[in-house]
């Protein structure tokens, strides 16, 4: 008797035990089915969003003057690709061209292996011009009013498209120097349009974002020459406008209001790369990080 209570509760033990096992194991199972469907719908949206390496201000390299090289700083160029792929999980970066230390084929073959290393792709060269003196203010643009400088600003511009195409960028972004720019746009356009006929059969189309002029300026200057539009606006009905013309990638920040970005973004079909720019400093990675979290949520 006392063998046969025994071999009974173990019955029931082992029947317990089975139940909950088997129904352990159908947890693990869809939980394994989920997760994986879970990484590959965020792998999908950080596959969507880049990086302006001028996000590490003060933490990478800056050249405004080709005749003198920077100091090293913490960051080296040629190892943040493999930093962000590593810390982030982005495999776009949209490089400007002050961080790319040197314009000779060497250096920029090598940055192109580093890329290719880590599985990384260059979506925008950001080209900025100017000396020390009158940086990020687009004093020397292919849409200056003087015709000297118009025509240098065009040639330099020329091999930064080059060194864009090297690296498999689909597009540049110069600076159309707004402050300066004339009030009759003829010779601002005829600049620009002689950029994109250069780039477009290279594959390297000319991006402009708004930096101040009015809205309606800024798409005449992109209609009138061929370029396209970074739609970095914070309005609906800046958006509206400049999504349809917009072809690469779009600035957000923290600033920008993704909750209405993102959706108005789908609807009208825009599909290029949500590229995070910050103020870059000590917690430069936190900054992006905060962005990408926020991307993710709305994306």
């Amino acid at each position: 008797m006392m063998f046969r209570e025994v071999q009974r509760g173990c019955s029931r033990i082992n029947r317990r035990d089975f139940l909950f096992g088997t129904a352990a194991a159908a947890a693990a199972s869809a939980f394994g089915r989920l997760a994986p469907a879970q990484n590959t719908a965020t792998a999908a949206k950080l596959d969507r969003i880049s990086l302006l390496t001028n996000d590490f201000n003060g933490l990478l390299p800056e050249i405004w003057d080709r005749n003198h090289q920077p100091a090293p700083l913490a960051i080296n160029m040629m190892d943040l690709p493999e930093q962000v792929a590593d810390r982030l999980h982005l495999h776009h970066l949209e490089v400007c061209s002050f961080n790319l230390l040197s314009m000779d084929a060497d250096y920029i073959g090598e940055f192109k292996e580093r890329m290719r290393k880590a599985r990384s792709k260059v979506v925008d060269l950001i080209v900025e011009l100017d000396p020390p003196a009158t940086a990020y203010r687009g004093y020397i643009s292919a849409c200056s009013p003087n015709p000297e400088i118009r025509a240098h600003a065009i040639e330099q511009t020329k091999k930064w498209i080059d060194i864009a195409a090297a690296l498999g960028s689909p597009s540049i972004m110069p600076d159309q120097g707004v402050q300066y720019l004339p009030a009759d746009l003829t010779p601002a356009i005829a600049g620009l349009k002689a950029l994109v006929d250069y780039g477009k059969p290279k594959g390297v189309a000319v991006i402009l974002e708004p930096r101040g002029e009015r809205l309606d300026q800024l798409v005449q200057l992109i209609r009138g020459s061929g370029a396209y539009s970074n739609p970095q606006i914070a309005t609906t009905a800046g958006l509206r406008l400049l999504y349809p013309l917009a072809r690469t990638v779009q600035h957000v920040s923290l600033r920008s209001n993704l909750a209405m970005a993102i959706p108005l973004s789908k609807k009208l079909g825009f599909k290029g790369w949500f590229s995070i720019e910050t103020d870059g400093g000590a917690d430069a990675w936190g900054q992006v990080q905060k962005v990408i979290d926020q991307l993710v949520e709305y994306l």
